[in-house]
């Protein structure tokens, strides 16, 4: 555990609703009215949202108080996304409204920024990164040494390389029906916008075999549904386990009555993933499949390893294999260097696979990432007007599909 000697704490005298403990199973009344009590925040994807289960059952599990309300709460502990720059500022104001004690940041911005944290915010107490959130009992526990719940010294742990399987054990989950299992951790596709691979590292698969356990488990304990998380699920591989043949034995696991996965790369979808998709009784027919970009040129830009012609190849054969099967994506609008042409060419890709759905984003220059060297040149007017046309373009190619499928 590190302890940043230079900087030196004062006492810490409406929550958004991203993340919720009310649904959530042995939560309250467990503990002591003396014992602090923890409020919880999430920011950013499913992995966040496990996350922060495993943090609360981690808590849980060593005797912590955990909260609901964030008026009530003596700690306030924000799991944060550092992928777009808005979810970043949403942490900032969030601490910035925090009126806990002690406030904590943890997760993907914890990596990405660090110590520097503590300057930019100073009433954060400590700094926790995505392969540390194990540490967090016992880093707590040192905050609670000192008298009226005040450090001498700023707490910052960011360095573990990898995570510890048994904290995917606390049997927590806020969902009683539906639970999320995470089958591998960190990426190593090294989008040029994206920050994953240095804010929760290089890619790692989890034993299959305590990933069957972590779903046995959620069986007994009632939940027949569960959602298979990662970076990019398709490149999960342990020993001679690949995420096909991973498919294939989750679907035959008694008690489970649906699965689904999330999320795929394109450059790692095969028509072997497909079969074994429509094979699998208890799968969900959804394949959430990014192309970002419609742009050969942009696509190279963005290192995807794929072309505009090699991805509508895959979602025809998707859609031919996988019958009545979803297919929703991602886009970025406005990454460096795009032109009218550019833009022209992915707006005609979503006109013509018809996507049940898409999540459209417009680009912002992410720390540590390779397109930190390129020139930002797409103006903010001109960014927002290529996002609303393909958002408009999207919603009535799904209000159509609604419509038909009604």
């Amino acid at each position: 555990m590190k302890i940043n000697k230079e900087a030196s704490l004062t006492p810490k005298s409406k929550r958004p609703s991203d993340f919720s403990l009310k649904n959530a199973r042995n939560l309250l009344g467990q503990t002591s009215e003396c014992q602090p009590k923890v409020f919880v925040k999430t920011f950013g994807c499913q992995m966040n949202v496990r996350d922060s289960e495993v943090i609360s059952g981690l808590l849980d599990k060593a005797g912590y108080k955990l909260t609901d309300d964030e008026t009530k709460a003596n700690i306030e502990i924000l799991n944060t996304c550092s992928v777009r720059q808005l979810a970043e500022e949403k942490v900032w104001s969030a601490v910035g409204r925090s009126k806990a004690k002690i406030i904590g940041i943890v997760g993907c911005m914890a990596n990405n920024y660090r110590e520097s944290i503590f300057e930019k915010v100073p009433k954060v107490d400590f700094v926790v990164g995505t392969a540390d959130i194990g540490k967090l009992p016992k880093i707590l526990k040192e905050i609670e040494k000192h008298k009226g719940g005040i450090l001498e010294k700023k707490i910052y742990e960011t360095d573990a390389d990898f995570r510890e399987d048994e904290i995917y054990h606390t049997g927590f989950h806020l969902d009683k029906e539906h639970a999320f299992v995470v089958i591998s951790e960190g990426c190593e596709n090294f989008c040029s916008y994206c920050v994953v691979p240095y804010v929760r590292g290089r890619l790692r698969s989890r034993d299959y075999n305590d990933i069957l356990k972590e779903i046995k488990d959620d069986i007994e304990a009632g939940i027949t549904k569960i959602t298979l998380l990662g970076q990019n699920v398709n490149a999960y591989k342990y020993e001679k386990t690949d995420f096909v043949k991973l498919i294939g034995i989750v679907n035959s696991i008694k008690g489970l009555n649906e699965f689904g996965f999330v999320t795929s790369q394109p450059k790692d979808t095969s028509v072997e993933l497909f079969l074994a998709m429509q094979e699998a009784d208890k799968l969900k027919k959804y394949l959430h499949l990014p192309i970002q970009s419609g742009s050969d040129r942009i696509l190279k830009a963005m290192n995807r390893g794929y072309t505009r012609k090699y991805y509508l190849d895959l979602a025809d054969k998707y859609r031919t294999i996988v019958r009545n099967g979803a297919l929703t994506t991602d886009i970025i609008v406005g990454f460096p260097g795009e032109t009218e042409k550019d833009f022209q060419d992915t707006y005609d890709v979503v006109k013509n696979v018809e996507f049940n759905a898409g999540f459209i984003f417009k680009y912002s220059i992410r720390p540590h990432t390779e397109a930190t060297k390129m020139v930002d040149d797409v103006p903010k007017e001109e960014k927002e007007r290529r996002h609303a046309l393909i958002l408009e373009l999207q919603k009535k190619i799904s209000r159509n599909k609604n419509a038909n499928s009604s």
